[in-house]
């Protein structure tokens, strides 16, 4: 950089804890609008750490000078409102390097989940209820939640049942679905036709591994959104694909395809005989496909307080059936812990503490915010010298608040006064040095009483950052003074690198899920073109490509790709990490149904590990994403990689 270029960037390393300019933000009240972000910062800066060595020397090149300017100023968290509505805009999409959207490309789930955590007074035992409002989403297109469907029933102690669950939809709505005593075999014909259902259970029955809450065991309801019939020659298992109202879809949780055995037990577990209580609807725009032989038994009516049924045996044939009882009264009543805000934040380096940015659970996201729900730790910023200079050089930009809506994300709040459509953005660096790096999203909004800019930052767990607002262009920018905040759980690091595996041992093993699992120390079978693998009669379309099914076609590979994974947890409890390998397109066989094959799937050690997945296809296109094992979120990371 030229004489004048350094003078510049280290009046605007000075700059950065200065309050200049103005900029006026015009929105509509409650709208929020994209505004893509332009940085003025593409690579790491010049100005280094004041007295570390050069950047020829062995000293960190870093953002900005960072010796302390002066006194501290707090600023407070987010509004739980002001938080969850700036979340809905910018967490949909991705970081740079993600895949932009789900990370599940299977088709599911065809409705957005629900929790039951909606800061009702039943949400620990609304699970039927919210079950019931994603079927009811799917069927007629409600919109509703499991707290307003209680208050549409008369039950008003406990858990609920399906008795309860379709007096409120006939009630609040005037619609009605048909339910009863089924067998497995009929919940997945319903399931293949298209219908979603309601399935009543006891939640000790599953493994813990999939369960989202390890301590509870008791009756519990999950939503049901598709059947996978499975696939006998690539070992892949039927599946259900569940959405479990434990969940938190705030946090990315989507659902997940569960094993159909492990369903099926959780079902009869409550019932106590080989039928399953269930609740079932078609969504619009079709006619119901025909039940074939739909022998539903009637659900009893709720048991009187205080009373323990028994189960009643199936009838032999010829017998007339009589009312079946569950083992339970009804399902509901899930304890859960609250998150324990975090601790003081101690002096870190020459500034004074900052913001620990817990991700915050989605049933903390109403108002009034329940009890236990963390509120957050002020944010420290230091407060800037007089300026050197008498007149402004570009608007005025004032950050507002700081928070963190989910893991590896931090939202920062901020308002600019003056040249009405100057580009704005958020640069933040690792506290004590590194490069710039600018927000992924930027988006107008109305929070705090007053329009604002809100910016989603990408960034890692357990580390402490730097961070100034800017808007406007070079020398004319206007900059927010210098603020800090920690991060706390996340995902520390997860990096994937396409390479090849030389002579791979093919070997795989049944899993609960319905994706093909790597053994340890080997691989899965890759897909061949059909060019590759001759003959082949049974074969899937991925994308653009034409590929083998067929295991007896697919000859032992020489060599073949794979993505190295390495990743690192701070602070997530987790047995297992899995990584899956998604074609970025759902595979979908001649007849236009889609199937799970070409996914691969392995295991690793939590929380800090690496595994090579494949053999995965040439010319595919993949998702590779990171899973905590019962985590009640979604995945928490994911890259998307293109196989040559």
């Amino acid at each position: 950089m030229g004489g004048l270029g350094s003078i510049l960037a280290k009046l605007g390393a000075f700059l950065a804890s200065a309050v200049v300019g103005a900029l006026v933000v015009t929105v509509a009240m409650g709208v929020l609008a994209d505004r893509s972000p332009v940085s003025t910062a593409s690579e790491a800066p010049d100005t280094v750490l004041a007295g570390a060595d050069t950047p020829a020397g062995p000293g960190p090149v870093v953002a900005f000078n960072t010796e302390q300017s002066g006194d501290s100023a707090p600023l407070p968290s987010a509004d739980p409102v002001d938080l969850n509505a700036a979340a809905a805009a910018l967490l949909v999409g991705g970081a740079a390097g993600d895949t932009g959207g789900p990370v599940n490309p299977t088709g599911f789930p065809r409705i957005t989940p629900i929790t039951q955590f909606d800061g009702s007074p039943f949400e620990n035992a609304n699970c039927t209820l919210t079950s019931g409002a994603m079927l009811a989403r799917l069927t007629f297109g409600i919109v509703t939640t499991g707290g307003t469907l209680r208050t549409l029933q008369d039950d008003q102690d406990g858990g609920t049942g399906l008795n309860d669950l379709s007096t409120a939809l006939f009630r609040g709505y005037g619609v009605s679905m048909d339910y009863g005593l089924i067998r497995p075999a009929q919940l997945k014909q319903l399931l293949a036709a298209g219908y979603g259902a309601v399935i009543q259970g006891m939640y000790g029955a599953l493994p813990s591994s999939l369960r989202l809450s390890k301590d509870f065991t008791d009756g519990h309801a999950i939503y049901l959104d598709g059947y996978y019939p499975g696939d006998a020659k690539a070992g892949i298992p039927e599946a259900y694909y569940v959405i479990d109202p434990i969940g938190r879809p705030f946090s990315g949780y989507e659902g997940d395809w569960w094993p159909a055995s492990a369903v099926d037990d959780f079902a009869r577990a409550f019932s106590g005989t080989d039928r399953i209580a269930a609740m079932w609807g078609f969504p619009p725009g079709g006619t119901p496909p025909d039940v074939v032989g739909p022998d539903v038994l009637p659900i009893p009516p709720d048991p009187s307080p205080g009373s323990t049924p028994a189960p009643t045996p199936t009838p032999a044939p010829g017998e007339t059936p009589g009312p079946i009882t569950p083992v339970v009264p009804e399902p509901g009543d899930l304890t859960v812990s609250p998150p324990v805000a975090p601790p003081d934040v101690p002096i870190v380096g020459p500034r004074l503490g900052g913001i620990i940015l817990q991700p915050v659970f989605d049933f903390c996201l109403i108002t009034p915010t329940p009890a236990g729900c963390p509120t957050g730790i002020e944010a420290v910023f230091d407060l800037p010298l007089p300026p050197i200079i008498a007149f402004p050089l570009g608007p005025k930009v004032t950050v507002v608040a700081v928070d963190s809506p989910q893991a590896n994300v931090a939202l920062v709040w901020f308002t600019v006064d003056g040249d009405q459509g100057a580009p704005a953005d958020v640069q933040f660096w690792h506290q004590g040095g590194g490069a710039v790096q600018r927000a992924t999203k930027v988006v107008a909004a109305t929070a705090f009483g007053k329009p604002v800019l809100v910016a989603r930052l990408d960034v890692d767990a357990a580390t402490a950052y730097e961070f100034r607002a800017v808007a406007g262009n070079g020398v004319f920018a206007g900059y927010s003074a210098v603020g800090t905040f920690t991060t706390g759980s996340g995902v520390e690091q997860f990096s994937v690198e396409l390479g090849r595996a030389d002579a791979p041992v093919i070997k795989t093993k049944v899993s609960l899920s319905p994706y093909v699992r790597q053994a340890e120390g080997g691989f899965a079978r890759p897909l061949l073109s059909l060019a590759e693998a001759g003959d082949c009669t049974t074969s899937v379309s991925i994308g653009t490509r034409q590929l083998c099914l067929e295991p007896a076609r697919l000859k032992e590979p020489v060599s073949c790709s794979i993505a190295s994974v390495t990743w690192k947890l701070a602070g997530i409890p987790a047995d297992e990490v899995v990584i899956r390998a998604f074609p970025a397109q759902p595979g979908v066989l001649p007849d236009g149904t889609q199937t799970l094959s070409g996914v691969i799937e392995a295991g690793g050690a939590a929380p800090a590990g690496s595994v090579d997945v494949g053999c995965l296809s040439s010319g595919v296109t993949y998702t590779i994403a990171l899973d905590a094992v019962g985590d009640a979120g979604g995945y928490l990371a994911s890259r998307t990689v293109t196989v040559p």
